[in-house]
């Protein structure tokens, strides 16, 4: 390890009961240490105090509102070449299903919440819901296709890419709602209050007193490449970060909680924007969360960009 100019630990490592490897942090150390933070949940591993010897941390699930270490960087899932690979042949827009995918394997609060309010106030009646899982027979798959299966987290399914790209727009809500204060997720009392409210009540809280975490998720960046015209909550009314920012209504369509009736009427006022949203968030998405992007700006960011080539 003193050889390399950095070294990098991931979330897995943690998953798989595996400790900080001994020694990493010698004083006598030449490389960079980072850990990427995918982690699930309000408080991650990245929080215990050792972690405070990384020299950078890149977090996912970024939000303005909380206070994070120092050492704590905006981080997103991004593209993977196995991503953009099964989404690469896409048929025309005008061809795509008059569909909004609404099919989540694990339930999150927020999917739950922005699903009622959307049917209350006729979504539905523009773009119906296809709330069809794709969780076929693995013995069916290829040999490739069973081992993308099995190391992506059993999240490869080539009909489920083909519904994507086959569906007009996509749902990409991901998060649940936790107290908006304290703001420190690491704080003790934060993490006794969220469990004393419990998830409905803080659902039901006004919006000012609550936020939205674990936002970010492999169904964004999948819906994005796959160019369905992602919905979402506001990334920047909710306080979101990431690195480099989408902007509602040309990347993405950014739900505003309290006002869901007006995303709706915009759409039956507007609805040729649909096919805009559709090509500029894949491109976006492309341009700057695809791997040799995402590289580049990891080397800017720690400081080591004359590797680039």
């Amino acid at each position: 390890a003193n050889e390399c100019q950095v070294a990098i630990i991931s979330g897995r490592w943690f998953d798989y009961g595996y400790p900080i490897p001994e020694n990493l942090f010698h004083p006598k150390r030449q490389y960079i240490t980072v850990y990427f933070d995918d982690s699930d949940g309000l408080r991650t591993p990245s929080f215990h105090e050792e972690f405070r010897k990384f020299d950078y941390i890149f977090k996912c699930h970024y939000h303005q509102q909380l206070k994070y270490p120092e050492n704590f960087y905006p981080w997103a899932f991004g593209l993977s070449n196995r991503i953009i690979k099964m989404t690469q042949e896409q048929p025309d827009f005008s061809q795509r299903n008059k569909t909004l995918l609404y099919n989540f394997r694990v339930k999150h609060s927020l999917r739950d919440t922005v699903k009622s309010l959307l049917i209350e106030n006729g979504l539905h009646q523009i773009l119906p819901l296809d709330e069809t899982i794709d969780q076929s027979d693995t013995s069916s798959l290829s040999a490739e296709d069973h081992l993308q299966w099995t190391q992506s987290g059993r999240r490869h399914y080539p009909s489920y890419y083909q519904r994507l790209k086959s569906s007009v727009a996509c749902a990409a809500f991901g998060g649940t709602f936790v107290p908006a204060f304290p703001k420190n997720p690491n704080n003790l009392f934060s993490r006794t209050l969220t469990h004393l409210l419990g998830e409905e009540m803080i659902r039901k809280l006004d919006y000012r007193l609550r936020i939205i975490v674990q936002w970010d998720s492999w169904r964004l960046w999948e819906s994005l490449a796959a160019g369905c015209v992602t919905f979402h909550v506001d990334f920047e009314q909710n306080n979101f970060l990431l690195p480099v920012m989408p902007i509602n209504w040309k990347h993405y369509i950014g739900i505003d909680l309290k006002n869901v009736k007006e995303t709706v009427q915009r759409l039956i006022e507007d609805a040729q924007i649909l096919a805009e949203i559709s090509t500029n968030g894949r491109s976006w998405a492309i341009e700057h969360y695809s791997p040799v992007p995402t590289a580049i700006r990891f080397l800017k960011a720690i400081g080591k960009d004359y590797l680039i080539k």
